[in-house]
């Protein structure tokens, strides 16, 4: 069986080929089928804005260039953008898959030769407006587009190229300019490599990773159904043998041995995958690192203070351990992003908890680990998410957990707003507790902050 160790899995541990990001293994096949079934929505949407705004951009020509518009509209709208939404709808076809990357990549590049051909055509200094277009597509290239980084280098290493051509053989541009152009060129296309090299690497990472676990859950199966086996195999032995009272006892407690034994594999099995999961989720978005832990730690001792019983107590650390692993599912991008979020990426963050439900619901737990982490943003008044419950109808684990995750993301610093403080978020809860937060854990969760001087700490152990 293979465990996900302390520290994130490294190159040589998942076989990954440095320089084209490929895996050694069969998995690089199945890696290019979920890669895409996972992006291919979002690569879609950027692909449409991306078209889009090309023939947006025609509003320059119009403006900038105005007797040769029509020349730059006949490239623009008769060649460029027609060829962009025939690529578009050729992406539902079902094989689009396996031609996804040398296609995206083959109307990259027809975009970027678009664009040097009417900067070969607009007059100076108008040319220069052309040069910012073609490096938002350079920007296009690396990024929202999502092809796999070797391929968007080699794609805009060919552009670069059209430039450089156009620059000395056809435009005779002075050496000067060139230079300042292609060390702004250069930058843009280094800062691109690196921006999809990351993007890939951590979906590779992101992939590894699940197949791990769903490799460690089948085990996790089949060592019940041997547990199962062996356990009936004793039985059969004693009925078979029936050589007396204490020769029965002593078979029964060496098959309470191996319980024992099976459960103390499987509870250790249960808190290696647990701990991977946290580090994998931590590792992706690092403004919320340690958001997790310290979120288990307050719900814990709301848990704790309110005499919950063990199962349940063990079902809060747990479920808060891993509340946030749906995030696996959102880009990376949108995560860090600093700043509001629009209507589109809202509905990928608050489509979480389902996804963390939709990873955990095969999983075995003894406690209802899935249910609470797919109800932790349920609110009491039924105005929470994904599924609007009320009341009794959320699992208590969900709503103490949701006190905590609302006392400590309030307090902590996020991409999009400092922090609010511990006091600003005990009035949140002050001033919403029946309406949206359980009432007694807010009155538990109070009384830990102002009377038992209770703290977050910098960091937990596993």
């Amino acid at each position: 069986m293979v465990k996900i160790k302390d520290k994130l899995p490294k190159y040589k541990d998942m076989s990954l080929n440095i320089f084209t990001l490929s895996f050694k293994s069969d998995l690089e096949k199945n890696f290019i089928h979920d890669h895409y079934k996972k992006s291919i929505y979002q690569v879609r949407i950027s692909f449409f804005l991306a078209v889009l705004l090309y023939g947006f951009f025609g509003l320059l020509d119009m403006h900038l260039a105005t007797e040769l518009r029509n020349l730059m509209w006949l490239i623009r709208f008769s060649v460029i953008v027609p060829i962009g939404f025939l690529v578009l709808i050729t992406s539902y076809a079902t094989d689009f898959d396996k031609y996804r990357d040398l296609t995206m990549s083959f109307t990259m590049i027809l975009f970027g030769v678009g664009i040097l051909l009417m900067t070969i055509i607009a007059p100076k200094p108008v040319d220069f407006a052309y040069y910012a277009i073609l490096m938002v597509t350079f920007v296009f290239v690396y990024t929202f587009i999502g092809i796999r980084f070797i391929w968007a280098t080699l794609t805009g290493i060919f552009i670069l190229l059209c430039y450089e051509i156009t620059a000395f053989f056809i435009l005779e541009t002075p050496m000067a300019i060139i230079g300042r152009n292609n060390f702004i060129f250069l930058s843009t296309n280094v800062v691109g490599m690196f921006a999809a090299y990351s993007i890939e690497f951590y979906s590779r990472r992101d992939f590894f990773i699940t197949k791990i676990l769903e490799s460690n859950q089948d085990e996790m199966f089949k060592l019940n159904e041997k547990l199962e086996d062996r356990i009936s195999e004793q039985t059969a032995e004693l009925v078979k043998t029936n050589k007396g009272l204490i020769k029965e006892i002593k078979i029964r407690e060496k098959v309470e041995k191996e319980l024992l034994s099976a459960n103390v594999k499987l509870n250790k099995l249960l808190n290696d995958t647990v701990t991977g999961l946290v580090s994998a989720i931590e590792y992706r978005d690092p403004y919320t690192a340690g958001h997790q832990r310290r979120v288990t730690q307050l719900a814990v001792a709301i848990a704790g203070d309110m005499e919950l019983s063990e199962e349940k107590l063990n079902c809060v650390r747990i479920a808060a351990m891993i509340h946030d692993i749906g995030k696996i599912n959102i880009p990376v991008e949108i995560l860090s992003k600093p700043g509001n979020i629009n209507q589109y990426e809202l509905e990928l963050m608050q489509n979480h908890p389902q996804a963390g439900y939709d990873i955990l619901k095969e999983i075995d737990f003894p406690w209802p680990v899935a249910k609470a982490v797919h109800q932790h943003h349920e609110r009491l008044d039924g105005s929470g998410y994904p599924n609007g419950l009320k009341g009794d109808d959320i699992l208590l684990e969900a709503r103490v957990i949701y006190v905590a995750d609302v006392v400590e993301a309030m307090s902590s610093h996020r991409p999009y707003r400092p922090a609010m403080g511990i006091k600003r978020a005990l009035e949140e809860l002050e001033n919403n507790k029946g309406k949206l937060y359980d009432e007694n854990i807010v009155k538990v969760c109070l009384k830990l902050f102002k009377e038992d001087n209770f703290e977050f700490e910098k960091k937990l152990n596993n």
